[in-house]
């Protein structure tokens, strides 16, 4: 008899032990998860005009992809300071913008740190073995990083597969569901392109141990 009860008192202790682990629940993430909560709401350019909102996009994108002004960049940067009188018109300070956008699109969120999510998003493959891609960018929009501008880097998630011999990608940009453990980390990878090599800004890590076609 008291075989038994010291059985039956090993099945649940076990059972307290490892019952948390089964049950522990993964997040679904959508991209806007990555931004902190504070910053998404505290949009600059939230209560612009879209015509106002169009300008400031074409002067911070000017501003940020020209060369330092000079005899090739003047006529360009003449544009620029044709638009200034215009924002200062609008209340609008053109370098706090810049830097709020900057806070938002490079502030990760650290709690997310050893959680384990489920993202959907399009898989741009860094390392291929053999027919399967065993390295990968999470990004959330098509053309990114090679054909547009990369995303910020809170929008960047940098993930290595975890299954069996990686995953059987079927074409570029294919939209996937990721599941793994997800790490605050800002790494630097480079990406070759048809035209030379460029580094990637990157806010997010993730171990991703389950990888399928997206479906809603």
């Amino acid at each position: 008899m008291m075989k038994k009860y010291i059985q039956t008192f090993i099945i649940i202790a076990y059972t307290m032990i490892y019952l948390p682990a089964l049950t522990e629940q993964i997040r679904q993430l959508s991209w806007d998860d990555l931004i902190p909560a504070h910053l998404v709401s505290d949009d600059p350019l939230a209560n612009l005009t879209q015509d106002q909102q169009d300008l400031v996009y074409w002067v911070i994108n000017m501003l940020e992809t020209l060369p330092k002004r000079g005899t090739e960049t003047e006529e360009f940067y003449k544009e620029v300071d044709a638009a200034m009188p215009q924002l200062k018109k609008a209340g609008i300070d053109i370098v706090k913008v810049m830097a709020k956008r900057k806070e938002i699109r490079t502030t990760i969120v650290e709690e997310l740190n050893g959680q384990r999510v489920r993202i959907p998003g399009y898989l741009l493959p860094l390392e291929i073995s053999g027919s399967k891609v065993t390295e990968f960018l999470l990004v959330p929009y098509i053309g990114a990083c090679i054909h547009v501008p990369p995303p910020p880097p809170n929008q960047i998630v940098h993930a290595n597969v975890g299954q069996k011999g990686g995953y059987n990608s079927r074409k570029l940009y294919e939209p996937v569901w990721v599941t793994g453990v997800i790490s605050v980390k800002s790494i630097v990878k480079d990406l070759y392109l048809s035209d030379g090599s460029a580094g990637i800004n990157i806010g997010y890590a993730m171990q991703a141990n389950h990888i399928e076609p997206y479906t809603q």
